[in-house]
């Protein structure tokens, strides 16, 4: 072996390295300065998110609501711009799912866990709880469905909406690993819509942003559905959700979990919520 060998192999290595670390601190400069896009449900979620009314109709030039402030609040105090936008929800999974290639949405708020998220996604701590319910139909549970513990809901034909979470419902409730939930609505509306015609039985969901929606205007129940906390459960945890495929998701994370904990810590959040959230305690 030559002795020019051992340089020319060092030269290699460090060819190597170079080229390799140089598309990430590329990609990362790409996005250093870029605003973070953020993207949650159009069907609104009252009143954490919903565009704000004029004379009872939407303005969709303009959002408010508890997470809404929260987040004004909490970037105020990273290094980061942020802007908010309403999609489908399915289109606004995908998109912060598909970042690394789009570009386009870099998280998503007002979001349980799951493990499934997990997947594709960093959660932040969690920004707010909300209580789990059940909404039934009168005509047919006069005197509501019988439910003692969360894992009765197996006797039940159950319902939900497309792209929501509903791991909980089996890793936590106690749901049979092979019992189905129609997922076949697009919306809240729709889904109550679908018990008051008899086509399910329950939709489990947090009440909180339903009634939200009723006080707000944005529908009305069918005469015929009613509610009722599940017992014997957690309250259910909402989070940011970054897409793990940004160059700066960690950079984002870190930033977000410590403006969170001292907007937490000073109060201000809980400020913000119960401003919010009064209407609906009365």
């Amino acid at each position: 072996m030559s002795s020019t060998t051992p340089q020319r192999f060092c030269q290699a290595t460090k060819l190597f390295t170079i080229c390799h670390i140089l598309p990430i601190i590329f990609c990362h400069n790409l996005y250093a300065n870029e605003t973070v896009k953020i993207c949650d449900d159009d069907g609104e979620w009252p009143p954490f998110i919903y565009y704000q009314r004029v004379n009872g109709k939407p303005d969709k030039s303009k959002l408010t609501g508890a997470s809404v402030e929260l987040i004004d609040a909490a970037f105020k105090l990273t290094s980061f711009s942020y802007s908010l936008h309403l999609l489908p929800w399915q289109r606004c999974l995908d998109e912060v799912n598909h970042f690394g290639k789009r570009g386009n949405f870099e998280a998503l708020t007002n979001a349980s866990f799951s493990m499934e998220r997990a997947k594709k996604y960093y959660a932040t701590t969690s920004i707010y709880q909300l209580h789990s319910g059940i909404f039934y139909s009168k005509d047919k549970f006069p005197d509501g469905p019988v439910i003692n513990q969360p894992s009765d809901l197996n006797n039940f034909k159950l319902c939900g909406v497309l792209g929501y979470n509903y791991e909980y419902l089996y890793t936590k409730y106690g749901l049979n690993k092979n019992k189905t939930i129609n997922t076949g609505a697009n919306n809240i509306f729709s889904v109550l819509t679908m018990i008051a015609n008899n086509r399910c039985d329950i939709f489990e969901n947090s009440l909180e942003p339903i009634y939200g929606a009723v006080l707000l205007g944005k529908y009305t129940l069918p005469s015929n559905i009613a509610s009722a906390p599940l017992v014997n459960v957690d309250n259910i945890d909402y989070h940011i959700h970054i897409a793990k495929t940004s160059p700066r998701a960690h950079k984002i994370l870190t930033e977000l979990n410590q403006a969170i904990l001292i907007l937490q810590h000073q109060g201000v959040s809980k400020k913000i919520f119960d401003k919010y959230l009064k209407s609906l305690r009365h």
